[in-house]
């Protein structure tokens, strides 16, 4: 057994680094260990959604005829901050556990040997200095800007909403506003671009990992040579999936209910967003299939061979009457010994191409993806139709 004790394995942390984090440590907004979330996620909400509130109340345009879009209309603004923006910050607590626990059974398991950890070790060390990385979150902050600098002032509407007021002079933004623009949108905005980034530091920790001289068991009960660990890590990472679903969902639902579209309109785009984030989602595992193809090739091979031995052998003690005189069929262990065989050789055959599996891994994440916009379903028949038409085909 390899002693982690003296390495950085154990330390091992997508969400516990980085500038960010230690400026929420030194706010007391949390603890080392993340904790409390809902300390962050009532903080980071109420500032987010808590003024708009407040300041469209105060200028006339949180509900009502005086504007076309008042800001209780808006459902996209509040599912982002009350939703999305929650979701993006309990998502630390809940992929942490996972992907730390997956790289620790990395050499824990005998994955990594004791040869190949000292490359597992400075790979896993790299990680870690990316995900510290003052640069990185600098860049970070610094698109965020030009997003806000360059393309949010720049837009504006024909008609008036909650954010802009248009006029036959031009469009005035709102104090609600500037405060969506300057202060909800950009925090939003950082959390979403700073995960995408940290997705990217495990996606090539994973990449690094899989060219390692792993030693992968052909016949390892999970039909992923010992790999299948990874399918339930990476499964965690749906819950920022479920965030963007939200907000796109209700955007779509925004344009049905105001814009005067149908959901018909968006089929195609709701149909190649899920394929697309299940693509994005799965990739971190793909990179085992080259090595998981390998190991299912030469076990067919190698157990073929033992199964060729065995069964020649079985077949002329028993079927060709060379057993030992005396010796009896029942009971014998060799019956036993060709079912173990069978099975393990069946093992191999459903070794899968990724450490994946429809039911654990596939399928909970079409569910997060494709969850948010059930919702939208109502826009084309109202809940009392659809539960009797379910009723109707049930009875």
């Amino acid at each position: 057994m390899i002693n982690l004790s003296s390495s950085n394995i154990d330390d091992f942390s997508l969400a516990r680094g980085g500038p960010f984090y230690r400026l929420l440590i030194r706010t007391r907004l949390m603890g080392e260990d993340l904790v409390p979330v809902t300390r962050r996620v009532v903080f980071f909400s109420l500032l987010a959604w808590l003024p708009l509130l407040v300041l469209s109340a105060i200028e006339g345009t949180v509900f009502g005829q005086a504007v076309k879009i008042p800001f209780l209309y808006n459902f996209s603004a509040s599912v982002r901050l009350l939703l999305a923006l929650p979701l993006l910050i309990v998502a630390e607590g809940v992929i942490d556990v996972r992907s730390m626990e997956a790289v620790r059974h990395f050499p824990r398991s005998g994955l990594v040997e004791e040869k190949s950890f000292p490359e597992f070790r400075s790979t896993v060390r790299q990680a870690l200095r990316v995900r510290d990385s003052f640069l990185a979150e600098g860049i970070i902050v610094a698109v965020v800007i030009f997003t806000t600098a360059f393309l949010r002032l720049e837009s504006s509407g024909s008609s008036s909403t909650w954010e802009i007021l248009v006029s036959p002079s031009g469009g005035t933004r709102t104090m609600a506003g500037w405060w969506h623009v300057f202060v909800s949108l950009p925090f939003f905005q950082f959390l979403t671009v700073r995960w995408l980034w940290r997705y990217l530091i495990w996606g090539w920790l994973l990449w690094r990992i899989s060219r390692l001289d792993l030693q992968l068991i052909p016949t390892h009960p999970d039909r992923a040579a010992g790999l299948g660990f990874l399918g339930q890590a990476q499964v965690k990472f749906g819950i920022i999936v479920l965030a963007f679903s939200s907000i796109l969902s209700s955007h779509l639902g925004g344009k049905i209910l105001f814009g005067g579209a149908s959901l018909a309109d968006y089929k195609v785009m709701i149909l190649g967003y899920v394929v697309l984030v299940l693509l994005v989602l799965l990739a971190p595992l793909l990179v085992f299939s080259f090595r998981l193809i390998e190991v299912k090739r030469r076990g067919l091979l190698e157990y073929g061979a033992l199964a060729n031995q065995y069964t020649r052998t079985f077949d002329r003690k028993w079927i060709q009457g060379e057993a030992p005189e005396g010796e009896a069929l029942i009971g014998s262990a060799d019956i036993q010994s060709l079912a173990d065989l069978g099975n393990s050789f069946q093992i191999i055959r459903e070794m899968r191409f990724a450490p994946m599996d429809l039911w654990t891994t596939i399928v909970p994440m079409a569910a997060v993806t494709v969850v948010p916009f059930l919702p939208l379903a109502l826009t084309v028949l109202p809940l009392d139709e659809i539960v009797m038409k379910i009723i109707g085909i049930l009875l």
